[in-house]
């Protein structure tokens, strides 16, 4: 029954969990809030799915986290995919017989102690050990404090799986070391400034700030979709209860600006921080109206709306700035 000492500290997000549990066990000691900053882990997605249901979504972190961290601390990431679940399965157990964890990506709706009806198969976990005899994979996730028996064949399960906007081939990573750089200030600089540019620009249709326009445009007609009430539930679990930390990963982010302070004094002079903190509780306001919208026994929107409109400005005001300040 091979199994690795778990180097694990329950966190607020898979991924930056995983990723900090990763970094540890190889002898870099940085915060899951540093490694989701360093990760330019903020996102903001507005995704029109019509043949889905919800037939609306939002997502609020960016899409290529695990590789943004990795790069920007100049080491090599690749997720390692297999066609064929046996051969990744193999894959994952000679990784641990190598002694090293690997950090899996999986649809919650399979994990035994999700017990969840939603499918979401962009959630990371650490793996550790197996044990043959039981045919059970041993993980670690995210809050959870204690070691998880998942059994072989269901983890096959979560590993494949696709929902349009997150999909996986047995998504596997598991290198045999790691190494940080020593001096961090230049990392989290360019981390900070590629963040901001990449909410605040407008190279993807349905991502930062075309994101926000398109569905501030399209908000009103909201009360004319079948699934309304599910839409605005499931937009406001995902800002403020799916493993975000709240107020759509802002918190997260405020943390890793004020932990960086002393390392960037731009942070500590123009209040970044705080000001990230503000824009965190905007968007936990902004996920409140949508709970409330999808109680109500018809559709209204106002509130959700004057909640949107505020938010918006506020945080690309926040990182327009952060790109005047950092480039100055």
């Amino acid at each position: 029954m091979p199994l690795i000492p778990p180097c694990h500290t329950p966190g607020k997000h898979c991924a930056s969990t995983g990723v900090r549990n990763m970094v540890a066990f190889h002898g870099c000691p940085l915060s899951e809030a540093m490694c989701f900053g360093i990760g330019e882990g903020l996102g903001l997605w507005y995704l029109d799915l019509p043949d889905m249901t919800p037939s609306r979504m939002v997502h609020v972190r960016s899409a290529d986290f695990e590789s943004r961290f990795f790069s920007n601390l100049g080491l090599a990431f690749c997720w390692e995919t297999r066609e064929d679940p046996t051969d990744s399965e193999a894959d994952l157990l000679a990784a641990i017989d190598r002694g090293v964890p690997a950090i899996i990506q999986t649809d919650i709706f399979h994990l035994p102690y999700y017990n969840s009806k939603t499918h979401f198969p962009g959630h990371i976990i650490t793996v550790w050990g197996y044990d043959r005899g039981k045919e059970t994979f041993m993980v670690t996730d995210t809050e959870r404090a204690e070691l998880l028996d998942v059994p072989m064949a269901i983890l096959r399960k979560a590993r494949y799986c696709s929902n349009g906007f997150f999909s996986s081939q047995g998504n596997l990573y598991a290198p045999p070391s790691l190494t940080a750089p020593k001096e961090l200030a230049p990392v989290i600089r360019k981390a900070i400034c590629a963040n901001s540019r990449a909410l605040s620009g407008r190279e993807l249709a349905i991502a930062g700030r075309p994101a926000l326009e398109k569905w501030q445009r399209e908000l009103p007609s909201w009360s004319q979709l079948a699934d309304w009430q599910w839409a605005a539930r499931f937009c406001y679990q995902v800002i403020e209860k799916r493993g975000t930390g709240g107020g759509g990963f802002r918190k997260l982010y405020a943390a890793f600006l004020a932990e960086s302070a002393p390392a960037v004094e731009e942070i500590r002079i123009h209040g970044l921080d705080a000001r990230m903190e503000r824009i965190a509780e905007e968007w936990t306001g902004l996920a409140l109206s949508l709970k409330a919208a999808s109680e109500r026994e018809k559709p209204s929107f106002e509130d959700v709306r004057q909640s949107l409109s505020a938010l918006a400005e506020e945080e690309l005001c926040y990182h327009e700035d952060v790109l005047r300040i950092l480039s100055e």
